[in-house]
C-alpha cells in the first residue's frame, strides 16, 4: 500500500486525507536502515531515544549502537514498569519522565510498542518535535495513530498527538517478539471484524461519515490475517509481515477518517472498561489486545445473533433516569465523566422503532458480507492459544458481566451495544455470549 497515493488526493467520500508520514519500512534487517531513514528525514543530530527494560534488549541497545556509529548523539530515556505489572502503563508519571528529559532541540525516537509509542508520541506532540517509531513487536494498531491513550487516574484518556514521520518494523525481530505480544497483536487486528460492522451500523441508522477506501483497507487486512493465520502462528516471514502490517495500516486507516470508528467498537470498550477498574481497584488485567481479541468472540456473536432477529419484535425503549442510575453504579467514582458524556450524546442516540426497521435491510445485508469472519474469530482464538491463557482464564468475571452491560457508555459512539441496550437484549445476549466464552475456557 502506497499511502502516498492516498495523501493529498481527493477521496471518493468528499475528503482529502493528510497522512504526515513519511515512510514505512517493514522488511527483514530494517533496523540497519534506521540511522540512514533518520538523515533523509531529520537535519538534527541528537535523537531522544525512549525505552523501556524490555524493548532495550530487544532492540534499544543496537539502535543506540547503530546511531552513535552513524554520528548521531543519543540521549537515552529509559522507563520503568510500576511494579507488579509485567508492562509498563501509559501513565503521566512516565510521560514526565520523557518530557523533563527533552529539550527543545533534537528529534525523539520510540523504540517499542504499545505504551512507549502512546507516551513517546504525546511527549512529542507536546514538546512540539517530530518523532518516529521503531517497533519492537507486532502488538498493537497504535504505531501510525495521531491519537494517544494515556491512562489517568485509572481511566484511559485519548489524546491528540502528531504522528511519527517513519514506522521502521525490522521482521527479524517482530518475529522474535515474545508470544503473549503477538498474541495480543492479533487480538488488536481480530476485533476490526466487529469495528467495522459498528462502522457500517452507524451509518445505516445515522447516516455517519463513511470513507470507502478506509473501510477497504482493514477489511483487505482482515482478508489477509484469515487466509495467513498459520503463518503467523508459525512466525514465518510472511505471516508475521501480515500482521505488522495489518497493525499499521488499520492505525492509517484510523488517521484517515480522523478517528478510531474503523478500528475500534464493542471488543474495544469492553478492554477499556478493564483497563478503568484495574486502576480503581489497583488489580492487574491482560494487555489491550488479549482483552479485546477475547471481548471480539462476545462482539460476534451479537452480530451472527442480530442477523437471525426479526427487527419488528424489538420493542425499543430510552431510560435516562435508568441509565444514570447504573451509570453511577457501575462506574464508581468515574462516573462524574460518564454522566457529562451522556449529556452530549443522549439526543443523538435517540432512535425509533421506524428508524431501526428502515435500516434492518441494510445492517442485515453488512451483517452478511462479514459473516465468515464472525464465525471465523472463534475458530482463530483458538488456534492462537487465547482461550489457554491463564489471565483470561482468571479474568474477573463479576467484571466482565458489569463490563459487557455498560461498557458502551465508556466513548461517544453508538455501538451493537448500545442498540442492544435500547431494545432490551443487552443483558440476555451479554450472558450468553459470556457464557460461549466460560465453555471455552473449560
Amino acid at each position: 500500500m502506497d499511502i502516498q497515493k492516498i495523501s493529498g488526493k481527493k477521496c471518493s467520500c468528499g475528503r482529502v486525507h493528510q497522512i504526515p508520514i513519511k515512510d514505512v519500512l517493514i522488511e527483514e534487517n530494517a533496523l540497519d536502515q534506521a540511522a540512514e531513514l533518520l538523515k533523509k528525514t531529520t537535519n538534527q543530530r541528537k535523537i531522544y531515544l525512549t525505552v523501556d527494560q524490555n524493548t532495550k534488549k530487544a532492540a534499544g541497545a543496537e539502535l543506540k549502537e547503530k546511531l552513535l556509529k552513524a554520528d548521531f548523539e543519543v540521549v537515552e530515556i529509559l522507563l520503568k514498569e510500576r511494579k507488579g505489572n509485567d508492562h509498563l502503563v501509559p501513565e503521566p508519571g512516565a510521560l514526565y519522565k520523557i518530557i523533563e528529559n527533552i529539550e527543545h532541540d533534537g528529534y525523539v525516537l520510540a523504540c517499542g510498542s504499545g505504551s512507549i509509542n502512546d507516551l513517546t508520541a504525546y511527549a512529542a506532540h507536546k514538546m512540539q518535535l517530530p518523532y518516529s517509531i521503531v517497533a519492537t513487536a507486532p502488538s498493537m494498531d497504535g504505531y501510525a495513530s495521531s491519537v494517544s491513550s494515556i491512562t489517568v487516574d485509572g481511566v484511559k484518556q485519548t489524546y491528540n498527538t502528531t504522528p511519527p514521520e517513519l514506522i521502521i518494523a525490522d521482521l527479524n525481530i517482530l518475529k522474535a517478539a515474545p508470544w503473549k505480544l503477538i498474541q495480543s497483536g492479533l487480538g488488536d487486528l481480530l476485533g476490526k471484524v466487529s469495528s467495522l460492522l459498528e462502522w457500517k451500523l452507524g451509518v445505516a441508522i445515522f447516516d455517519e461519515y463513511f470513507c470507502q477506501e478506509a473501510f477497504e483497507m482493514v477489511e483487505s487486512l482482515l482478508n489477509d490475517l484469515f487466509n495467513n493465520s498459520e503463518k503467523i502462528i508459525a512466525r514465518e516471514k510472511e505471516g508475521i509481515e501480515i500482521l505488522t502490517k495489518g497493525l499499521i495500516y488499520s492505525g492509517i486507516s484510523m488517521m484517515m477518517v480522523g478517528s478510531s470508528r474503523p478500528a475500534s467498537g464493542t471488543e474495544h470498550h469492553i478492554s477499556h472498561f478493564f483497563d478503568m477498574y484495574a486502576g480503581i481497584f489497583g488489580e492487574h488485567v491482560p494487555t489491550h489486545g488479549i482483552k479485546v481479541g477475547t471481548a471480539a468472540l462476545i462482539s460476534s456473536d451479537y452480530y451472527l445473533k442480530l442477523l437471525e432477529t426479526d427487527f419488528s419484535q424489538f420493542e425499543i425503549t430510552h431510560n435516562r433516569k435508568a441509565r444514570e442510575k447504573e451509570i453511577k453504579a457501575a462506574y464508581l467514582d468515574k462516573a462524574d465523566g460518564i454522566l457529562e458524556l451522556l449529556d452530549q450524546r443522549w439526543e443523538h442516540d435517540l432512535i425509533t422503532k421506524d428508524d431501526l426497521l428502515a435500516a434492518e435491510a441494510e445492517i442485515k445485508n453488512n451483517i452478511q458480507k462479514f459473516k465468515e469472519y464472525l464465525l471465523g474469530v472463534e475458530t482463530i482464538l483458538e488456534d492462537f492459544g487465547f482461550f489457554e491463557r491463564e489471565d483470561v482464564k482468571n479474568l474477573n468475571r463479576e467484571w466482565l458481566k458489569t463490563a459487557v452491560n455498560h461498557c458502551f457508555e465508556i466513548r461517544f459512539r453508538y455501538t451493537i451495544s448500545t442498540l442492544l441496550r435500547q431494545v432490551g437484549l443487552l443483558d440476555k445476549w451479554g450472558e450468553e455470549g459470556i457464557a460461549k466464552l466460560e465453555e471455552k475456557l473449560a
